[in-house]
């Protein structure tokens, strides 16, 4: 306990009197520990994007004359606030709009940015959104959803321009209200859900988390995960409250990020798995690499086989964090755990508490699948339409199906309802797809269940092959690789060979969109 308040800074008494003033005036939240940060190290950079680098004085003070701005035009005539929208790419002012909305007292949506326009005209109606932050890259998206909202302008010069609204200078006084965090959910048909959470989830106040990953006060972060996605977002909210520097970019390109790698030293890398993936396809020199100090990888499933090639390569740095929007973290593999048991999400830290419920809401005995939830303080509130997520008392389903090992580390088979159910046998997709993926000629699998009349469902892969060097892969041989290793009941019967699969802005595959891609190639 004492090592993890001594690399948060419990020593330096200068900075515990700032974070004592900041909570006073804001309250507990990323915008007083933005605060204490500007008084304490007002002049280290705080966030460092494409257009260079802003340090904690200067996005303080932005904050402020932002969210003076955002109260004015999110003030109804009862005198209540209106939510603010985010709408932006990772940059400054995507950081600066975050804080700045908590200032002001406003409700924080944060939107994705493949919201297509209908989507997000629900959603604004939804949660009250009155003030849209956006990149102009997304002009044409708000002005079709007819949306009503006062938009200020990330990235342009006009007087809703973030950088003249930054510059103006004026003060904002403290909020009388707690703000809430909304964060959307990543279902990939319809209007996504907005789950509510308090800014008290969002800070880093989870010392069982902290005793798991070596987080350090003034650390350096490299974000290459979408900062609206709740991954990215709590790495943001981790590293502003140990006021660490923040680099982003706009857009993720592998080749970018592996020369980054190579030029500076970071402490952390955050991404997602399918980044891991791009960067290992690159012909970087190991030796070459500034190893950083933690890669933390969420938001979708890290394979054993990718988690093993990473460590292989660059070292063991690697930490998977499993959890969901609405249980927030859950369970935590460190680079121990995925040596010892490669795909495993690990174990749930202090503060959380995991169990495997079977069909009938009881504990499932140790090794045996059953839905896996997670109770702790750190859940969601509930979506804003009103309803709630799958509860079984304190404990909250994540949706997902998984197993308990020897060792109490976690193991998860897949979505419950992406599970193939083929002449009565039960198929994840995940366990095919790891197996596809170790071909040498396979660059990424998905695998999903069609109609069958026979069967009931088959399993069928759409497989994207390495582009170097460009080799037709032939689907019987898949087919008998996949049987080398699987029983044959999990073989593809059919195979689709197309050039990219569809997915989320974090790298999941929209399952239902795979049906219309490729030609079939099956026996």
């Amino acid at each position: 306990m004492w090592n993890v308040a001594l690399r948060m800074g419990a020593a330096d008494a200068a900075l515990t009197s700032a974070r004592w003033w900041a909570s006073v005036r804001w309250g507990l939240g990323t915008a007083a520990s933005v605060s204490a940060a500007a008084l304490r190290f007002g002049g280290r950079a705080a966030v460092v994007d494409d257009e260079g680098s802003i340090d904690y004085r200067t996005l303080d003070r932005a904050a402020s004359s932002v969210a003076a701005r955002m109260r004015a035009a999110a003030t109804r005539p009862d005198g209540s606030l209106a939510a603010v929208g985010i709408l932006c790419r990772n940059h400054r002012w995507f950081v600066t709009a975050l804080v700045a909305a908590e200032r002001a007292g406003c409700d924080t949506v944060l939107l994705s940015t493949a919201l297509p326009a209908s989507n997000l005209a629900e959603v604004c109606e939804r949660d009250g959104i009155a003030v849209i932050v956006t990149d102009q890259e997304f002009s044409d998206v708000i002005a079709q959803s007819g949306t009503t909202a006062t938009v200020l302008v990330a990235d342009g010069s006009g007087s809703g321009a973030m950088a003249r609204v930054a510059a103006e200078g004026r003060q904002c006084s403290p909020p009388t209200r707690r703000p809430k965090l909304v964060l959307l959910t990543s279902g990939t048909t319809g209007a996504p859900k907005s789950a509510v959470r308090t800014l008290k989830t969002t800070r880093v106040g989870g010392v069982g988390m902290l005793r798991r990953v070596p987080y350090r006060l003034g650390d350096r972060y490299l974000i290459a995960s979408p900062l609206f996605h709740a991954w990215g977002l709590s790495q943001l909210v981790v590293g502003l409250a140990t006021a660490s520097t923040i680099e982003v970019r706009q857009r993720f390109e592998a080749a970018e990020i592996g020369k980054l790698l190579c030029e500076h030293r970071y402490d952390a890398l955050v991404v997602v798995p399918l980044m891991l993936r791009r960067i290992l396809d690159l012909p970087i020199d190991p030796a070459s690499v500034r190893r950083p100090r933690m890669v933390l990888s969420s938001g979708n499933v890290l394979s054993g086989e990718l988690a093993r090639k990473w460590m292989d390569r660059f070292g063991d740095d690697l930490y998977n964090v499993y959890g969901s929007t609405e249980t927030a973290i859950g369970t935590i593999a460190d680079p121990a755990d995925l040596r010892a048991a490669p795909g495993t999400v690990g174990r749930p830290p202090d503060g959380v508490t995991l169990t495997i419920l079977n069909d009938d809401g009881m504990p499932a005995p140790r090794g045996t699948a059953g839905w896996v939830h997670l109770a702790s303080t750190a859940q969601f509130l509930g979506y804003t339409d009103g309803s709630d997520g799958d509860r079984a008392g304190t404990l909250m389903a994540t949706g997902d199906i998984g197993r308990l090992d020897a060792d109490g580390r976690l193991h998860v088979s897949g979505r419950a309802n992406d599970m193939i159910v083929t002449g009565g046998e039960n198929v994840f997709p995940s366990g095919v797809e790891e197996v596809l993926g170790r071909h040498p000629s396979v660059e990424i699998a998905a695998v999903v269940g069609v109609d069958d009349p026979e069967f009931g469902q088959r399993v069928a892969a759409f497989v994207v092959p390495r582009p170097r060097p460009r080799r037709r892969v032939d689907a019987d041989v898949l087919r008998a690789w996949v049987a080398e290793s699987l029983p044959s009941f999990m073989v593809p019967r059919d195979v689709h060979f197309v050039d990219a699969l569809p997915m989320t802005t974090t790298g999941k595959v929209v399952r239902h969109r795979l049906a219309v891609l490729g030609q079939s190639e099956r026996v």
